[in-house]
């Protein structure tokens, strides 16, 4: 990633009197992230290790590591029908050429999220429940599939520079409890995923212990995704899963949080507790009071808020968690609805303005501690050209405005920060700067009353994307702190 450590503060003084209040010092991080860590396609060459060191994931240098990826799910629906009747070879055969496209294409990944799709785990004599529930789940089953299907997948992934993070079979009910059902589930699953020899300890492999949570059964006997109490419970609920892991292997854990992975505040007062614990994200158009074309089934939204809105919503549900333990992004996509091909309804759009996909990225980027993922569908990344498309005839896959095209190039810029190929600042152009505007030394800009500016950087080589951000003072003396995105 090109990014620029360009730190303006920001403080709004009134016109009509003066302060003796001293501009506040810039929050610079005690840590320079290499947003990719070194991958390997080399089968005898490991993994570099990754613990979690305070609020970053690190590797034995010391470095902050920022992963990004993408997803795979192991069944004949999710695999363009390509095999059926559970059919291991066909299953490997394809997930495994889908990697090597990915690759090929030019993606530069170094994570898998791998669903233990409940395909493989249920007991088909059983009748289902609801979609992709634990209900009809067979250890039997699992077992026999986990050492067929999933570990190998997995292998094959840590073979060619790729971390994993498993994804236990299924989604979670709507509503949960400390020790029902579900959460025994959970303590099964894990309890043999982190005993297999293969797995535990194995540094290649994280665990995100559920897929999208809800509502959770309270003290006051509600359930709710919000408020203390609530989640009081879900750490009680998480830790009874993690103390199941601990009790055999040290992977590293990616702990959901609740309303559908979006809700973390209450974390904050109670962390889940254990070395190696990070926290697992979702986040779609409309979430976080981001802008989106359409609500989103599961927490709606509307377009207008843009990135002021955004980050504030990110502030109030992820920051919490991300003061002090890493973050991952583990579902995340966005385009125009007109494409049909992407969960979330919505445009790139601009650092500091409207749009989802450019404020996503620059929320993660300021945060300094998060890896993400792009949730597209591994045909559709297999089949990526990085050849631009034609302004009116512009395709899913090559429209600056839908995710593949923008995220493609990001991902390309993290990668080659990481190995010293960065682009050199040529221009910083900050337009609408007047006699309210002032830079003085260091690099600090104040604001004499409140009001914005557009900063524009060009870089050598050029980037694929225009870079510029909207520089928003603050309101009644308050100060902010931004930084400049070079993308």
């Amino acid at each position: 990633m090109r990014y620029l450590y360009i730190l303006f503060t920001l403080c709004s003084l009134l016109l009509s009197s003066c302060t003796d209040t001293p501009l506040p010092e810039t929050d610079e991080q005690d840590e320079s992230p290499v947003t990719d860590s070194p991958g390997t396609t080399d089968p005898d060459t490991e993994l570099p290790q990754l613990q979690v060191a305070g609020r970053y994931l690190k590797n034995d240098a010391g470095q902050v590591i920022n992963l990004h990826g993408f997803a795979q799910t192991y069944s004949p629906f999710f695999n363009q029908n390509a095999w059926d009747n559970y059919d291991v070879a066909g299953c490997l055969r394809y997930n495994q050429m889908m990697i090597d496209g990915i690759l090929a294409a030019g993606w530069k990944m170094n994570f898998v999220r791998m669903h233990m799709d409940p395909y493989w785990s249920d007991d088909p004599a059983k009748p289902s429940v609801r979609y992709e529930g634990h209900e009809r789940f067979s250890a039997t089953r699992f077992k026999k599939y986990l050492d067929e299907v999933f570990i190998p997948m997995a292998e094959y992934a840590n073979d060619k520079g790729l971390y994993v993070v498993f994804r236990p079979p299924g989604v979670s009910p709507g509503k949960i409890a400390v020790g029902d059902d579900y959460n025994l589930f959970l303590e099964e699953v894990w309890s043999i995923v982190s005993a297999h020899p293969k797995i535990k300890n194995n540094n290649g492999i994280m665990f995100e212990l559920a897929n999208e949570p809800i509502d959770i059964l309270g003290p006051d006997g509600t359930y709710a995704s919000n408020g203390q109490g609530h989640f009081d419970r879900m750490k009680t609920f998480c830790q009874r899963i993690v103390d199941k892991i601990r009790a055999n292997a040290d992977n590293i854990i990616w702990v959901p949080g609740l309303a559908y992975q979006s809700s973390f505040s209450g974390f904050a007062n109670n962390p889940v507790e254990g070395p190696n614990i990070g926290y697992a994200v979702h986040a779609y158009p409309g979430w976080y009071g981001s802008d989106t074309e359409e609500a989103s089934p599961e927490l709606g939204g509307t377009m207008g808020g843009g990135y002021e809105s955004f980050q504030r919503g990110w502030n109030a549900q992820v920051e919490p968690v991300a003061d002090f333990a890493p973050i991952m992004v583990t579902e995340m996509d966005w385009a125009p609805a007109k494409y049909n091909a992407s969960w979330g309804k919505s445009f790139t759009g601009t650092v500091g303005g409207p749009g989802f996909g450019a404020n996503f990225k620059y929320i993660a980027d300021m945060s300094g501690n998060v890896s993400w993922l792009l949730f597209t569908e591994c045909h559709r990344l297999a089949a990526f050209r990085d050849q631009p498309g034609t302004p009116g005839q512009y395709t899913f896959l090559n429209d600056p405005e839908a995710c593949p095209w923008p995220v493609y190039h990001w991902f390309r810029e993290y990668a080659s920060e990481n190995s010293g190929t960065t682009s050199a600042l040529v221009n910083l152009e900050i337009v609408g700067v007047n006699d309210d505007l002032q830079i003085v030394d260091n690099g600090i800009m104040t604001a004499l009353k409140d009001g914005k500016a557009v900063v524009t950087t060009t870089t050598s080589p050029a980037s694929p994307f225009a870079s510029s951000m909207k520089i928003i003072t603050g309101h009644s003396r308050q100060s902010t702190i931004l930084g400049v995105n070079a993308v």
